[in-house]
């Protein structure tokens, strides 16, 4: 963990320059795993510079290649107590994430001021510019490691270990109309385009760590292997939630506890909680500046997709979600 949790100052221009030709040099020197190859440029992103490639079925980006993710993924040794939270892009991480944190240090009497990105780290990227992700081989146990990573893409060392897999999952209506807007809100590589034009790049599977079904059906697969969530059980049924995750992880669990949890991990008390809320990306620079747009929680509603798509273009797409899952 860095010395200090304090946020550093968004680049100056002269910053921003420097950082664009050292990234200029990085693209061009960089070499393509194999299985990998390049996606057409999408002009509604801000930056022309970060692109997307297809892995192994799946995009992933520039920053993936340079810093060599899959030979990181491929040799990464998981621990029988590693506990491992995964999901598609804006399916409720955050959300499943600070309830396994509860349930794993419940011997805390306090909240923690340390952000969840410290103590729960994207395992995804081995190191990312302007992000701040701690080394996780660095931790000591039980480690909490977060993924976007397909289960097919996932260390061998993940499921021979005897490691916890947690996924969650989303109606896919509200997960496009919420990855929209934070794809909206990063400001280093911004979408630009329509919702429209973002709702076909989903439906094609275009999108980082698509595609989508796909990603869903190769966790439900397992799910003899890994405990499924959904966003929906979290909001109807926290407690219930809270339970059946301490089970699953061998934690012992009381009503009044699972009462404190269950308060710590409403929308409203995380999305004014900076140890959860990502408020520090604004001031970093990560993401956009204006406050609407750079919120990373914003509403956590089910059924927002009412206010994006028509009744017949959200049955259209729930329809398509279901035909491979």
């Amino acid at each position: 963990m860095p010395e200090s949790t304090d946020p550093p100052a968004a680049p100056t221009p002269e910053q921003e320059a420097a950082y664009l030709e050292d990234l200029d040099r990085k693209i061009a020197a960089m070499t393509l795993p194999e299985g990998c190859e390049p996606l057409p440029l999408d002009p509604n992103y801000k930056s022309v510079r970060l692109r997307h490639y297809r892995y192994k079925g799946t995009v992933i980006n520039t920053w993936h290649v340079m810093a060599g993710a899959p030979e990181h993924w491929r040799r990464f040794s998981a621990r029988p107590t590693d506990v491992f939270v995964a999901s598609f892009p804006k399916s409720g991480t955050t959300w499943l994430q600070e309830l396994v944190w509860q349930v794993v240090h419940q011997e805390q009497s306090k909240q923690t001021d340390e952000p969840l990105e410290y103590r729960f780290p994207l395992f995804d990227m081995p190191s990312v510019e302007r992000m701040r992700f701690k080394e996780i081989s660095e931790m000591s146990d039980p480690r909490l490691i977060k993924t976007h990573l397909p289960y097919h893409l996932l260390p061998e060392s993940v499921w021979t270990s005897g490691a916890k897999v947690l996924y969650v999952s989303r109606d896919p209506r509200d997960v496009c109309v919420s990855y929209y807007h934070f794809c909206r809100m990063v400001n280093f590589n911004s979408y630009r385009g329509t919702f429209a034009e973002f709702r076909d790049a989903f439906q094609k599977g275009e999108m980082m760590y698509g595609p989508y079904r796909e990603h869903v059906k190769g966790y439900r697969d397992h799910a003899g292997q890994v405990l499924c969530v959904t966003y929906e059980e979290l909001h109807q049924d926290r407690v219930g939630c809270i339970k059946r995750v301490a089970e699953f992880l061998g934690r012992p669990m009381t009503d009044e506890l699972a009462q404190t949890i269950f308060q710590r991990t409403s929308f409203a008390e995380m999305k004014k909680n900076p140890a959860v809320n990502y408020t520090h990306w604004q001031k970093e620079g990560v993401a956009h500046p204006e406050k609407e747009v750079g919120a990373f929680m914003r509403k956590g509603k089910v059924g927002d997709w009412t206010n994006y798509f028509t009744q017949e273009e959200g049955d259209a797409l729930l329809k398509w979600s279901q035909q491979l899952v």
